[in-house]
Formats: structure tokens, sequence, C-alpha cells
């Protein structure tokens, strides 16, 4: 598609760009032109710079030893419990110029909750609650004529609907204008989606994670700008890009939502780590007690450090493959003091495994560069 191509050009152009040194950082700025919204994706493990080692912003590695990882009954005092999230956009404002403003009114949110409920769900951080009503509803009548009333009674009381921990609510603004002379012209889409994260309960907005505003033009997902050209005939469309198509609008909308997905994505991990515990290092290799259930990413940077009596020490930088229940992973670089001098020292001669009340631990630092490749 397209837009993979695109978002695949873009991420190896700027990763490549980012490796002159500079202040201290662990992710690159993926620029999208036309002042629109940028990704910012994990820098990988290899390019990090001594300063670059530093334990990331949001992470908690309180109460670890009160996770359970059982879906139903985890502990709400386990830091990597899983918040059920709810999903709503508001407010579609439509504006604009020119042609196209009628058509762009078709355009469904619905669709675009059900795609973000995807792509959510997907990451294993989080438990998503659907809003695809209609499909959950044939579901249940099916169960229920198949398998019989006391079936699905039964069913249906081992299984209680999940109840969010917190609501996205997202208000769309949609404009199209028209640039044109004569009868040739240029569609010009923009897509914003601005976040708020609510408790549902106490009615709170709450501060984190904070999404922000997201933005989003129609040249971001379309190889070239001759793909939104139009002809335009005694004030009716004649040829080129159809805006007078509701499916057509609404697949360059969905282009659009997917890619202003793929930056909401990054915002979260960003905001919403990942953490493990680290069991053992021998020589660059380490054991980590958590993976996919835990929502780490495959190709994750992980920043490795020791955690005592609520003081930080950072060890090293990794780059980790999950499996199901754990990872494992290999530190690229070693942070530049006693302490990471000494816990290399002596996995060269086996296997260190923290102890004496000491614990170690890896937290990623956002979204692999390599997540939003092999996802769009």
């Amino acid at each position: 598609m397209l837009k993979k191509i695109l978002m695949s050009a873009v991420i190896t152009t700027l990763l490549a760009g980012c490796q002159t040194p500079g202040p201290s950082s662990q992710t690159n700025k993926v620029t999208v032109k036309n002042y629109a919204s940028s990704a910012a994706v994990a820098k990988n493990a290899y390019d990090f710079s001594d300063d670059d080692i530093t334990v990331p912003a949001y992470f908690d590695t309180q109460s670890l030893d009160q996770c359970t990882f059982d879906r139903q009954k985890e502990s709400d005092s386990c830091p990597l419990k899983k918040p059920i999230v709810r999903i709503y956009f508001d407010n579609n404002d439509v504006s604009g110029k020119g042609k196209g403003l009628e058509h762009l009114k078709q355009v469904s949110n619905l669709k675009l909750v059900q795609m973000l409920e995807n792509q959510l769900a997907g990451l294993s951080r989080f438990r998503i609650i659907t809003r695809d009503d209609q499909v959950v509803g044939q579901e249940q009548a099916t169960y229920l004529a198949e398998q019989g009333a006391s079936a699905y009674a039964n069913r249906a009381s081992n299984q209680r609907i999940l109840t969010p921990d917190f609501i996205v609510k997202i208000d769309t603004t949609k404009t199209v204008d028209t640039f044109y002379a004569q009868s040739s012209g240029v569609m010009d889409y923009t897509l914003e989606m601005t976040a708020a994260v609510i408790n549902p309960f106490t009615k709170e907005k709450m501060s984190h994670p904070n999404i922000g505003k997201i933005r989003v033009k129609s040249s971001d997902v379309v190889k070239n700008k001759d793909e939104l050209n139009v002809v335009i005939v005694n004030g009716r469309y004649y040829s080129g890009f159809n805006f007078s198509d509701p499916q057509v609008v609404q697949a360059m909308m969905s282009d659009m939502a997917s890619r202003g997905f793929d930056i909401f994505l990054t915002r979260m991990l960003s905001e919403m780590p990942a953490t493990a515990q680290v069991l053992g290092i021998k020589g660059d290799q380490l054991s980590l007690d958590r993976g996919q259930n835990a929502g780490v990413l495959v190709g994750e940077t992980m920043v490795i450090f020791q955690y005592e009596a609520g003081f930080v020490e950072p060890i090293g930088v990794a780059t980790v493959m999950p499996s199901k229940q754990s990872a494992s992973g290999k530190i690229v670089k070693w942070k530049k003091s006693k302490l990471a001098n000494s816990i290399k020292k002596q996995a060269e001669n086996g296997i260190f495994r923290p102890g004496n009340g000491i614990k170690i631990f890896a937290v990623s630092v956002g979204t692999p560069a390599s997540f939003l490749e092999t996802r769009t």
C-alpha cells in the first residue's frame, strides 16, 4: 500500500539522519510534511550514546511482585495491570471551502472508532471494550440459537461485561479545501483529532496519558500530490480524485485516520512503557520475567537499571525479543559507570543474578521503529 511505502521510507531516511552527536535522546522524530503531527519512535539501541542511557519518564516499579497476570482478577496495585479502555469519537466537525464539503460530512466516525480499537487491542498493553455492538449482538443471537437458552445463560453468568478504567474521547475536525484555477484543481483534506482521557466514574479529565492533538493531511498518505488532482467542468466532478464518491472520500479519510492512529499509539506507548524484571545476565545476554503478556513488543529498546531503596542507577541499553510470558535480550551498550562495569565483569564469568534485595529492571523507551513499518 502507498501508505506503507511512504511510512517505511520516511522512517528509514530519518533514522539514518539521526546518527549525529547531540543532546541525550531516546527517540527519533519522524517528521511528516505540511505541518502535520509527527510520530516519536524509539531510537535503536545501537544508536544510543552514553548520555542517552537514562531511565525514561513514566516508569513504575512499585508492587511488581503483586502482579498475577490473571486477566479477570489482576490486583489494582500491580503497575502492569492492563487498563480497560473504551473509545468514543465525538464532535464530528466539518469545515472548508470549495468542492467536496457535503461529501465529507458523510464520513462515518464509527468506522474510525473500530479502526483504533483494532490497533490498540493488538498491543497487549490495554484491554479494549468494543463499540461494535452490531457484531456482538449478531454473535450472541447466533450462540443463543445454536446452543440454547441454558448454555447462553451459563456463559453470560461466567463472563461479565468489562467496565472501563478510563475512556478516551476523541473530537474530530475534518477539513477539505479545493484549490483550482479554471477547470483544474487540487483537493486538500485535513483530519485533526484531539484526545481527552476521562475517568467515567469520577468524571475527572485525567492528565495521563496525555495524547493531545494529532493533525494529518491528505498529502501524507498518497504517493504524490498528482493523485489529489481533479478536473471540474461546469461546477461538477469530471475526472481525477472523485470527491463526490462517498466511498473514495471514506477510503482517503480512513488512510489519514490510520496514519493519525500510528501517532496516537506512539504517544500512548511512550507514556505507558512496558516494564520487566531482569532475572539474569550472562555476557551481553539477559533474560526477563515478562514478555508479550506485559506488552513487550518485538525489537523493543529497553533501558536496564538497578533499583534499590528508591534509587535508580542505569546499567545499559538492550534490544529485546519477547515470547508469550518472558523475553530475552542483548545489552548492546553498557553505561560508563562503576556499577555497570562491576555487573559486566561478573556476567562475563558466569550468570549474574541480582540478589540481597537489589532488583534490576528493564523499561521500554517508546515504540520500536519496525512496529510502524510492519503494522501499517
